[in-house]
Formats: structure tokens, C-alpha cells, sequence
């Protein structure tokens, strides 16, 4: 990952309408993509549940190798609310961990807290509310 995401692009992918799986309500779903020059740097969704309050708006951001050839090893995900405050990080629930580990390693906050991970997914999280003019 690049340290200040400085030569990252955004770009910019499908918007999807769902409904909450927890509540039914409606769902905004919006996919963006990163590169760095020619190379994939990952991908993310940002989904917000209209009407819903208690419902913050969730990043999933897919960082890593995600070529054909690559393993989960290789391949992280990590959860981030976006609350009125600001983003926090977010635990995998042990159902989606389950599901995603055949695919990438999820993140847990206790594993980016305090690493050199950390102030680059913030740099990268500032870069993609940036540049998605969708945000």
C-alpha cells in the first residue's frame, strides 16, 4: 500500500439500490476501484440505509493482490463505520469472517491499531472521500 495515497486514483464503479439486511430499508450501494498507475490497488463499497438512524454508513475496503493467482493471504479486508465523528473501525462478525477468509483475510481493528496500516488507510480513506464525487 502507498503510505499517503498520494498515487492513488479513484474510480469510479456501479452504484447498486438493495434493500438492509437487517431492516429492509433502503440501501445505497456505491463500488469504486483504486489503481495505482496500471496495477490494482484494491476496490471498496460504501453502502448507506436510507431512513434509518441507527444505521452508519459502512465502508468495506478490499486492499492487496486481487489477481487471478492470488490467496487470502494476500488479499485483506476491513470494515469501517462512518459515523458523525468521523470513521472508526469495525470488527468482522465471526458469520462474515467465515465467508470471506476462503477469499481474503479480514482485519480486525486490534490488527491496523497502531501499525504502519493504520496511517495509510487513513490517508486512503481521506483520498476516496476525496475523489468518489459520488461521497
Amino acid at each position: 500500500m502507498i503510505s499517503d495515497a498520494s498515487d492513488v486514483t479513484i474510480r469510479e464503479g456501479a452504484v447498486d439500490y438493495t434493500a438492509c439486511n437487517c431492516c429492509g430499508k433502503p440501501t445505497t450501494v456505491v463500488t469504486g476501484y483504486l489503481d495505482v498507475g496500471d496495477l490494482s490497488a484494491g476496490w471498496y463499497t460504501i453502502g448507506v440505509t436510507l431512513d434509518a438512524p441507527n444505521h452508519l454508513p459502512l465502508c468495506r475496503l478490499y486492499i492487496g493482490d486481487w489477481t487471478e493467482g492470488a490467496g487470502p493471504d494476500e488479499r485483506w479486508g476491513i470494515r469501517i463505520g462512518i459515523a458523525p465523528d468521523g470513521p472508526q473501525l469495525l470488527d468482522w462478525s465471526e458469520a462474515e469472517q467465515t465467508e470471506a477468509r476462503p477469499v481474503f483475510t479480514p482485519l480486525h481493528r486490534a490488527q491496523i491499531l497502531g501499525t504502519p496500516l493504520e496511517p495509510q488507510l487513513w490517508a486512503l480513506m481521506d483520498r476516496i472521500r476525496t475523489a468518489d464525487t459520488r461521497l
